[in-house]
């Protein structure tokens, strides 16, 4: 097949069918693999063997992408640092989860259930399908959302609100990091310049730099409301 195929520049759409088909095929995949590790795999060890294997879906998927781009000379310091949090995710969950450090794994709890989820639903990309970062984008994002959720589901990795209250200052102080570099070298990693090109919910919570500070308040309450699950359940044992 001629390379270029996948070098297609078509314009993207949200939940159009290239939106919806990617999230209902990862979901298929992300059951059965629940479920062959629910009902199969006994051993702890086995179990753990899966979540590591699952993270490095995003992780290779991350170095592909930028060894692409690379090749293409297409890869800039101001696009494709590690410099958004899904990034960051994807770089770092292999080591994470291999050593299930408590500290981390509770930041990365919140940091997908919130923010990769948000970047799934609001996919922020420049090209549709069949272009090649099409492609990395969703197998990134869509492959870091089942990590926390088999972490805790499968494994028994309980929540607590410090790892609530660590998930949202280490993200703040991610964001300052990445505001600093960003009027550095004019990049816009974590949207700190300037709002995504695509629909977001930004768009509705005022310009620069309001909608960072309203995104503070949201990104807590949507923290709040992904440890729910673990506050009723710690209230009722």
């Amino acid at each position: 097949m001629d390379s270029s195929y996948f070098l297609q520049e078509n314009s993207f759409s949200l939940w159009s069918l290239t939106h919806r088909a990617p999230i209902f095929l990862y979901f298929l995949f992300t059951l059965a693999v629940f479920i062959y590790s629910h009902h199969k795999l006994k051993d702890t060890q086995q179990r753990k063997r899966v979540l590591f294997l699952l993270s490095l879906i995003p992780f290779l998927t991350l170095i592909v992408q930028n060894l692409i781009k690379w090749g293409l000379g297409t890869w800039t310091l101001q696009d494709d640092l590690p410099l958004h949090i899904c990034r960051i995710l994807a770089l770092f969950a292999p080591l994470v989860y291999l050593r299930d450090n408590k500290f981390w794994t509770g930041i990365f709890y919140f940091w997908i259930l919130v923010g990769t989820f948000n970047a799934v639903i609001a996919a922020d990309i420049r090209f549709d399908f069949p272009h090649f970062n099409y492609f990395t984008y969703f197998i990134i994002h869509l492959g870091l959302i089942p990590l926390p959720i088999y972490h805790c589901y499968i494994l028994g990795r309980r929540i607590d609100k410090w790892d609530l209250w660590n998930a949202y200052w280490v993200a703040n102080a991610f964001l300052l990091l990445t505001m600093v570099i960003n009027f550095s070298i004019k990049s816009n990693y974590m949207f700190t310049r300037h709002k995504p090109e695509v629909a977001s919910l930004m768009d509705h919570l005022g310009p620069w730099p309001i909608y960072l500070i309203m995104l503070q308040f949201i990104g807590l309450a949507l923290f709040c409301l992904s440890f729910l699950p673990f506050l009723l359940k710690n209230k009722n044992p």
